[in-house]
């Protein structure tokens, strides 16, 4: 799907930001969230839903489908990414909260398009 979007929508960009974080984050993250919701840190509808075996031990758990997803989907939009590049876009590949934090400084404050 979201390739299907990218190969639609992508191009007509001006600027495309890739938030291309890596996989030791990633897991570091999910696992960060889902203990401070199973330990009722954080109150939430997912938060209420979520159980030990949805979070790490299902085959389709949120750490198993995060770390397949990464593993699949990466190398592809590597290529996307690639791709709308060479159409002319500028590609922004960001990959850890420190670079995300300093481009956003760089940036500086989003401006309403409706003025």
């Amino acid at each position: 799907m979201a390739l299907e979007f990218a190969d639609v929508v992508w191009h007509r960009a001006d600027v495309l930001v890739w938030l291309d974080f890596p996989l030791p984050l990633i897991v570091y993250r999910i696992v960060r969230r889902s203990l401070r919701q199973l330990t009722g840190r954080e109150d939430s509808a997912q938060a209420r839903r979520l159980t030990w075996r949805k979070a790490f031990f299902r085959r389709r758990s949120l750490l198993r489908t995060a770390i397949r997803k990464y593993r699949d989907n990466r190398p592809r939009y590597s290529r996307q990414v690639a791709g709308t590049a060479r159409l002319g876009v500028e590609v922004v590949r960001l990959r850890g909260a420190r670079e995300v934090r300093d481009w956003m400084e760089a940036v500086g404050p989003a401006s309403s398009g409706s003025n």
